[in-house]
């Protein structure tokens, strides 16, 4: 008979300690999904560009995030508290037949920024016609 109560104190201990396990607190730290910056060329998602976000234009980068096949480039690490806004630099980073064109990037130069993820989590950067150019003779 002292197994049975034995069994059970040890289930229920069992069972709070899974419970207190599965609090869904570490759901409001910023996870991967919560921001990130879509870059979009011809209406269509970018991928393989390295976006830098800055406070300055020759700035060290404060984040930095690579876009995947939808686009997106999630970023992980933001500093805190964060800049008014952030200027981006962005570079090409895959060998799939096209590239930034640095001429068309320069023009944009410290122009392009991108407010507080704190005030705007999912933000996007459409390029401008001629930022994308072909590595191959045929286009």
């Amino acid at each position: 008979m002292a197994m049975i109560p034995r069994v059970s104190m040890w289930s229920v201990l069992c069972i709070a300690v899974v419970l207190v396990g599965c609090d869904d607190s570490s759901t409001t730290s910023p996870s991967e999904s919560d921001t990130y910056v879509k870059v979009v060329y011809d209406g269509k998602p970018l991928a393989n560009v390295q976006v830098l976000l800055k406070q300055t234009a020759d700035g060290a980068p404060l984040a930095r995030a690579i876009t995947n096949e939808r686009g997106f480039a999630y970023v992980s690490e933001l500093p805190s508290p964060e800049p008014q806004d952030y200027i981006v630099a962005m570079e090409s980073i895959s060998d799939g037949g096209w590239m930034l064109n640095p001429s068309a990037m320069k023009k944009l130069g410290d122009s392009l920024r991108l407010k507080p993820f704190s005030e705007s989590p999912h933000q996007t950067i459409e390029l401008p016609r001629r930022a994308v150019q072909s590595l191959t003779s045929n286009h």
